[in-house]
């Protein structure tokens, strides 16, 4: 698939976003035009391959990486997933192509090539393609995959959607829908880091020298999908998978819907990222409102926030001891799938779930 200005422009690249452009931030040249503004981006991404045709032609000629495909699509758009505040277009190239390699990830699976379309919104500035195409071209690298094409387009904000191809282990894919009634259920790393790095941002922390902050920070805007832990445990038999993008609860309820299953949760097993332990006396402003009568406490966070894009995972009680040798990040094992309700210690799924991710919810 060629990278292409979409036919809703009905000028050249260069003359429509000098157009969106304002007198607030650097324009990008109105001289640049369409094919320099594509070399601006697809020089970033590396040559094809032989054999295969990425940007250039009016389709990505790629080799189908297996018999079986795995197809994830994610889309980020401005003050809905991101501001532009606080986050720059290196982060926002990141994440996007992150949050869909980790999808391939709770499939047991890998990813091969990706495209990706992007809006431009009103007043693109030099550093925020520059940046973009630099975010998605580090991503890319480190999960080895191919951006093969894309499309660009002005629009009211901006916008960035990947779709992207992979193929699954060889134990096949890992589905939600495993999940039985005795099976151990499982957590990769620590919870709640994102959504706290979130709040920093928001309460002024960004450029902090303190450490912590620094990480969780990172966290939310450059997160590290679990791609070799995902391949992993699909090999190693676990009966379901999802990741944890929308919070711990909110997935772990997707997971238990489509396995028509209920769970016990044992609160002091919940693996709470230390660094938000560590921060939340130096950003008290950071931290969130009561809700539902609890108290501000980690717990919330890593039982709700959402972004983290850890590994959530079942898996028979009697294999849990196969794990260890396959698990560099380390598992945590937080409670059991069970044929009743769903409960954390003894409040239900309820009392916590309100206060979970969701995309259509303004940030």
């Amino acid at each position: 698939m060629r990278w292409e200005c979409s036919r809703g422009i009905p000028a050249s690249v260069g003359s429509t976003l000098a157009r969106l452009n304002d007198d607030r931030q650097p324009k990008l040249s109105a001289e640049l035009g369409e094919l320099g503004l594509i070399e601006r981006l697809t020089t970033r991404f590396g040559p094809a391959p032989a054999g295969e045709t990425w940007a250039g032609d009016d389709a990505a000629v790629v080799r189908c990486p297996a018999e079986t495909l795995l197809f994830a699509t994610d889309l980020l758009v401005e003050g809905v997933d991101f501001d532009l505040g606080w986050c720059s277009g290196a982060d926002i190239g990141w994440k996007a192509i992150a949050a869909n390699v980790s999808d391939l990830a709770a499939m047991g699976g890998r990813p091969s090539a990706a495209v990706v379309a992007v809006g431009l919104g009103t007043g693109p500035s030099p550093a925020l393609v520059d940046g973009l195409a630099e975010g998605m071209a580090s991503a890319s690298k480190r999960w080895h995959l191919g951006l093969v094409g894309g499309d660009l387009s002005g629009s009211g904000e901006v916008s960035v959607s990947v779709a992207m191809i992979g193929a699954p282990g060889p134990g096949g894919p890992v589905y939600r829908s495993g999940a039985r009634p005795g099976d151990a259920i499982c957590v990769t790393g620590a919870l709640g880091g994102a959504a706290e790095g979130l709040r920093l941002l928001r309460a002024g922390a960004r450029g902090s020298d303190d450490p912590a902050t620094a990480r969780l920070i990172r966290r939310q805007l450059r997160p590290a999908a679990r791609l070799d832990e995902g391949t992993a445990l699909g090999g190693a038999g676990v009966s379901s998978m999802i990741d944890v993008s929308d919070g711990l609860l909110a997935d772990l309820g997707h997971l238990l819907d489509a396995s028509a299953a209920g769970c016990d949760l044992l609160p002091t097993a919940i693996p709470v990222d230390p660094d938000l332990v560590a921060v939340t006396e130096r950003w008290p402003e950071s931290r969130p409102g009561p809700a539902n009568g609890a108290g501000a406490e980690p717990l919330t966070s890593a039982l709700t926030g959402g972004e983290d894009f850890e590994l959530l995972f079942t898996i028979e009680e009697g294999r849990l001891a196969e794990l260890g040798p396959l698990v560099e990040a380390g598992v945590s094992r937080i409670g059991t799938v069970t044929r009743g309700g769903r409960f954390v210690g003894r409040r239900a799924f309820e009392e916590w779930e309100q206060q979970g991710w969701d995309h259509l919810r303004p940030r």
